[in-house]
């Protein structure tokens, strides 16, 4: 059977600290990340330009954690989207799709995330 509990491994939920670090230094990055979104977001920008920036931000921030560890899987847990106006959330365009802008007085909405062993 797959599933065969094991008494002597270790349960890794939020009472774990090694657990509890990896999310809270996710949050960290994620909340720098946001910031620095924030500020791509100006008349004229491109919405697409703004997305890679923060995807591509995520990958280098969590880059810089846990190295040692080569196994480790993390980076980008929810691609930047920008959502624009009536666009509730998740829109994150294509290279192939039209040019999508932000302009003056733009309701913009953002979401993102990162993981560490997630």
């Amino acid at each position: 059977m797959a599933d065969v509990y094991d008494p002597e491994e270790e349960e890794l939920t939020i009472e774990n600290d090694a657990v509890l670090t990896k999310y809270k230094t996710a949050g960290e990055i994620s909340n720098m990340v946001m910031k620095a979104v924030i500020q791509e977001v100006i008349p004229g920008a491109s919405v697409i330009d703004i997305c890679s920036f923060g995807d591509k931000l995520l990958t280098d921030e969590t880059a810089k954690h846990y190295k040692k560890d080569k196994n480790l899987k993390k980076g980008v847990a929810f691609p930047t989207c920008i959502s624009i106006n009536e666009v509730v959330c998740h829109f994150s365009p294509l290279r192939s799709d039209g040019a999508v802008v932000v302009k003056e007085g733009d309701l913009v909405k953002i979401e993102l995330g990162a993981h560490i062993d997630g």
